[in-house]
Order: structure tokens, then sequence, then C-alpha cells
């Protein structure tokens, strides 16, 4: 087993920590295989496992982004997992059972909601204290079993639909697009997810994820420069009309802790905030801007 750097010398996050550390990675290089042209969404996946946080996927019908959560989802045969296709007639009581899963979704681990967009506002404002809070109210509070919560959409929520709040909530954010290469579409046409074989399932408990989390969050420690360099990122962006609250700047520095944490670094460095695009744009058109604020500023 590779040392991952901080963790079996932690307390606060064992020999569990590592070896879930270990399943993440064989977990994103076989999706990589199968799921060609995928590997930002992967990556993204991973650290909302790694860190305990939510991801928004949005893209086109028919480019996987259902298929990515539930094949991350059935690696861990430990975690409970809730899925459910929202509609414009949705409401509370039908989260609290699903066709799709024998379970509500308090008892969900990993929850995935499908076309998250196509519910009322009224049911996605509820879903705040679910995602900040873990608990779920039904109507007495109950303590949720969540550790990520997975939404995709085939659109992005516009200004006028007043959903910043619920929106804010999820740390990463992924654009999904069609393949665009010759070979991935010829892979696509011909071949099947993992070509039918059944990957070995990992039994780590939710309390190993959260302690992990809770490690990842707290004990990797900052370099040199890197706060600097998050002021200068702050700027650059403000220069081009891109702003970040102060709770997703938060949420940047923990996310930035995840990303050196998978790649096995003693601490973070100014060259990590290459991974950073996930959880710091808000609309799409803003993508390409960050990239290039990305490459600029890393080494």
């Amino acid at each position: 087993m590779r040392e991952i750097a901080g963790v079996e010398r932690s307390k606060g996050s064992g020999v569990e920590g590592a070896l879930i550390v270990e399943e993440l990675r064989r977990l994103e290089e076989d999706l990589n295989r199968s799921l060609k042209e995928r590997g930002e969404v992967v990556r993204a996946v991973v650290l909302a496992l790694l860190s305990g946080e939510h991801l928004y996927l949005v893209g086109p019908p028919g480019t996987g982004k259902s298929l990515v959560v539930r094949l991350a989802a059935e690696r861990f045969s430990g975690l409970s997992y809730y899925e459910r296709l929202l509609h414009m007639e949705s409401d509370r009581d039908a989260l609290s059972s699903s066709p799709l899963s024998p379970i509500g979704i308090a008892e969900g681990s990993l929850v995935f909601l499908d076309e998250v967009l196509r519910a009322p506002r009224s049911l996605l404002l509820t879903l705040l204290g679910f995602m900040n809070e873990r608990v779920w109210h039904d109507p007495a509070p109950t303590p949720a079993a969540l550790l990520s919560l997975f939404a995709a959409s085939n659109a992005h929520p516009s200004q006028g639909d007043n959903l910043e709040a619920f929106f804010d909530r999820f740390a990463l954010r992924c654009l999904v697009e069609p393949v665009r290469r010759f070979e991935s579409f010829v892979d696509l046409l011909e071949s099947s997810p993992f070509g039918g074989r059944k990957e070995p399932k990992a039994a780590f408990s939710p309390e190993d994820f959260r302690r992990l989390h809770r490690h990842v969050a707290t004990a990797v420690p900052i370099g040199s420069g890197v706060y600097e360099a998050l002021w200068e990122l702050r700027y650059r962006l403000g220069r081009e009309g891109i702003s970040l609250s102060d709770r997703r700047w938060k949420l940047v520095l923990k996310i930035l802790r995840a990303v050196a944490f998978y790649e096995g670094a003693g601490e973070v460095s100014v060259g990590h905030l290459s991974g950073l695009l996930p959880v710091l744009w808000t609309y799409p058109p803003e993508i390409r801007t960050i990239r290039r604020i990305l490459a600029g500023m890393v080494p």
C-alpha cells in the first residue's frame, strides 16, 4: 500500500483513511479507462467523496452524468445509496421514499437527485438544511446519514431562478459535454462500462469516511505562498467580473486541501491551484476564463 502523506500517522484518520484514498485512486483509474473524456468529471466525483462536499453536474441528456455517479456509488458497499428523479410535482413526501431506492433520503449516505432543476424552487430551498446541517425534517428534525449529495441537470440555473443559495451549497460543479475525439466516439459505440466486469466493492463505513473528511479539512498544512496566491487569484477573477462569496473562499481552501491530500503531498502548494476549476465557476461561460487564469498562475 502506497503511503498517503499524513494519513497513517494521524489518529484522526487511521489506516482506513489510507485505504479509502487508495480505493478512490483505483476508482478514478477504472472510470477513466471506461468513460472517455470524463477525466474532470471523475476527479470532481472523487473530490466530493474525499471531502464530504456536494457536486452539481450539468450537461446535455445522454452524456453520462447519472452513469458516473452510479458507478462510483456502486463501488462502496458500506455506504447506502439513495436516488430520485425529480419533476415539477416533487415534494418533501416524495423524497422520503423513492422507486429507485429501498431507503428514504434521510438514510442515504450518498444521495443522487437527477433532473434537479425540474423540481419546484420551494422544494430545492428546503434542501439547504439537509445539505448543510445533515438534518432531514419529516416533519420533525431527524439526523441524516448524508456524506455527499450529487445533483444532475440538463440546464443551468439562471440569475432569474433565485436559486443562488441552493446552488452555492455545491462546493463542486462540473460541465459534462459530449465526446469530441474520434477515438472516444468509436469507443463509445463499441464498449459498455467496465466491459461487463464487476469491480470488487469496498466495505468502508460512513464513519470511516467522516473521519477522513475531518482530517482532510483540518490536518493538511498550507505551504508557503499559498495564501498570497489565493489573494492574487481573487484579484484576477475580480478583474474578469467573477466574484466569489467569503463562504465560497473557505470552500476553495477546503477543496485545495483535498486536492493536495489526494495527490499525496505533505502540504498544499501553489501548484495545487490547478485543481480548483470545479469550485471557482458559477456560470459555464466563466470556465474558459478561469482556465486561462489558473494556467497563468501555476508554475
